[in-house]
């Protein structure tokens, strides 16, 4: 699908990232039919949003890379996996961003890395797809579906999408954090604007 570039982002938990779909391109053989897709980094975005102490907010993730295979005519042949930097995780409120360092949350020393792989992409309607992957934080993988929607235009392509995660599956605010009033659901948003790779 799209190859991202590193790039800074936001707090953790968006990872899920979700964010989207990608797979290193030595796993695509030459006779892949679904063509490369190059992530723009200033046109993108892996992000997050929750609720802590009744508060909504929301953040992003500085540092994330993705490699992307996709056409609409070969989802059998589209696939994606997304390596996120925990650690860039930001949300702009330091005192809600360091402890995402942590090892009760994220773990950066230990684990520094969390990805998202797809294992399937099917269609649900015009321009609208679902993402079957798995989503690894503090080497703990879950199943995710990522619902999104994905238009093309030409060498331009735009993807759009969601998934709520339960962080508690992940180990993500333990101790302390569990008598805190911070809502276990969080909500992973991926915007991307990627060209095809020629």
């Amino acid at each position: 699908m799209f190859h991202r570039k590193p790039a800074a982002f936001g707090p953790a938990v968006a990872i899920v990232a979700l964010a989207l779909l990608t797979i290193p391109a030595a796993a695509v053989g030459p006779e892949m039919a679904a063509p490369g897709w190059i992530v723009d980094p200033a046109s993108s975005k892996l992000g997050y949003a929750g609720v802590g102490n009744s508060e909504s907010f929301e953040g992003s993730f500085g540092k994330w890379s993705a490699e992307i295979n996709f056409d609409p005519a070969h989802l059998d042949q589209s696939l994606a996996k997304v390596t996120i930097d925990t650690g860039s995780a930001s949300s702009g409120d330091p005192s809600r961003d360091d402890p995402l360092r942590e090892a009760s949350w994220f773990d950066i020393g230990a684990f520094p890395n969390a990805t998202f792989t797809t294992h399937g992409i099917t269609s649900t309607g015009p321009d609208a797809y679902v993402a079957d992957g798995t989503l690894t934080i503090k080497g703990v993988s879950k199943p995710v579906k990522l619902p999104f929607t994905l238009t093309i235009d030409g060498d331009t392509a735009r993807m759009k999408g969601e998934a709520q995660i339960d962080r508690k599956e992940w180990g993500l605010g333990e101790g302390s954090w569990q008598d805190k009033s911070v809502d276990p659901n969080v909500t992973v948003k991926v915007d991307i604007t990627a060209t095809r790779a020629s």
